[in-house]
């Protein structure tokens, strides 16, 4: 008797919740649906993404051109903004450090100009990881913490973020084309940011499998803050770098 029930115990600690196996089928099949798995290997390969678009941003609304490039595996992401009136704003985070930049690579070109904004950094990376496939790594990740269910006919998988970004639950909501629908964040505080994703397409100048949303929208507290028509991405892994600014790890180190 004693054997069986130390078998008892050692099955139900071997094999995960019902429920966390749902979550990982429904996170796999949506990563497949994406084209981020790859390869003979049949894994993940989605490491860095570009995007361009156009739109609008802030509240009042201001006319925008968007420029996005981030690194999955750094994680790093820059977000280049031209407003109209208003002009360019350049914020960048990689690892535990966040700046503005005066151009893309400020810092290491005389005459420009890094900012450290090391409280920005939670933030920042918090938009990295709810862009779609972002998003789809985060819950992969999140593994038993993960859980499944069905709102409204939709699958939704909520999940508890790892730090740095700790204290945030994420809710990624998956269409019946296992496209990422939406996702929403919530703050300890309870402040949500709510990012919704549609019209999927191959928006590379390569035509690939790889899909990304060529129009997004997003919502703080309820009121819109951004709303972008996407007109090209690689998502085929391009060449991205973000090299830390001697003056803001100065300054994050003091």
């Amino acid at each position: 008797m004693r054997y069986a029930i130390i078998l008892v115990t050692i099955l139900a600690t071997a094999i995960p919740p019902a429920r966390a196996q749902d979550a990982a089928a429904r996170i796999k099949a949506a990563q497949y649906a994406l084209g981020m798995i790859r390869g003979p290997q049949r894994i993940d390969a989605i490491n860095t993404i570009e995007y361009w678009g156009t739109g609008t941003a802030g509240r009042p609304a201001a006319k925008v051109t968007y420029h996005v490039s981030l690194s999955y595996f750094t994680p790093a992401m820059r977000v280049d903004v031209t407003r109209e009136p208003g002009g360019r704003q350049i914020q960048v985070v990689s690892g535990t450090f966040a700046w503005d930049e005066s151009v893309p690579g400020a810092g290491f070109i005389p005459g420009t100009t890094a900012r450290p904004v090391p409280v920005a950094v939670k933030d920042r990376l918090l938009q990295l990881w709810s862009t779609p496939h972002g998003a789809l790594k985060a819950a992969e990740r999140a593994a038993s913490n993960a859980q499944v269910a069905n709102e409204n006919g939709v699958t939704v998988i909520t999940f508890p973020m790892m730090a740095p970004v700790n204290g945030i639950t994420m809710k990624v909501t998956i269409n019946a084309s296992n496209h990422v629908e939406k996702v929403e964040t919530r703050a300890e505080n309870g402040a949500v940011t709510e990012t919704t994703y549609t019209d999927y397409k191959d928006l590379g100048e390569i035509q690939t499998d790889v899909l990304f949303p060529s129009h997004i929208t997003q919502k703080q507290g309820g009121a819109q803050v951004l709303d972008l028509t996407i007109s090209k991405a690689d998502p085929n892994n391009p060449y991205v770098v973000f090299p830390v600014p001697e003056n803001v790890v100065k300054n994050q180190n003091r």
